[in-house]
């Protein structure tokens, strides 16, 4: 039987996201650098990471902000789009971390603008360590 109820009918608030689990690779990296144009050593060079203080190579935060709206896009898929996505980096991920992005349903708007779901929106490392956290929001299609 075709389930009757649309996307935004089966959300509630305080529904999780399905998480999106990512691993960084130096070549990832080395790339993303090079299609943003972004020449900092910090992401490409581990000698001059390691003597800024990092641990390795840092993954750039615009990277991780991608991540997350790669999980919201990946959850609404078809029935909508992702219209928001702002985050504060709090922590580091190096090549080879094992990072979760992660997200929680905290509001839904129907209103002139159209029906929108608001989302707290996350990553942590393997051990829960926060990385980054933002809120995300996603609008529905008709």
């Amino acid at each position: 039987m075709k389930d009757e109820k649309g996307f935004f009918e089966r959300i509630h608030e305080g529904d999780e996201i399905p998480a999106l689990t990512k691993k960084p690779t130096y070549m990832q990296l080395f790339m993303f650098s090079a299609i943003t144009w972004n020449r900092h050593l910090i992401h490409y060079n581990t000698e001059f990471a390691r003597g800024d203080g990092l641990r390795d190579v840092a993954t750039h935060r615009a990277l991780l902000g991608n991540f997350l709206a790669q999980m919201l896009s990946d959850w609404v898929g078809e029935d909508g789009k992702v219209s928001k996505v702002e985050w504060s980096v709090r922590g580091g991920a190096a090549p080879g971390d094992v990072i979760m992005c992660r997200g929680k349903v905290v509001q839904k708007v129907e209103d002139e603008k159209g029906r929108r779901i608001g989302c707290d929106i996350w990553i942590e490392n393997e051990d829960g360590t926060l990385i980054a956290s933002g809120k995300g929001e996603v609008a529905l299609s008709d």
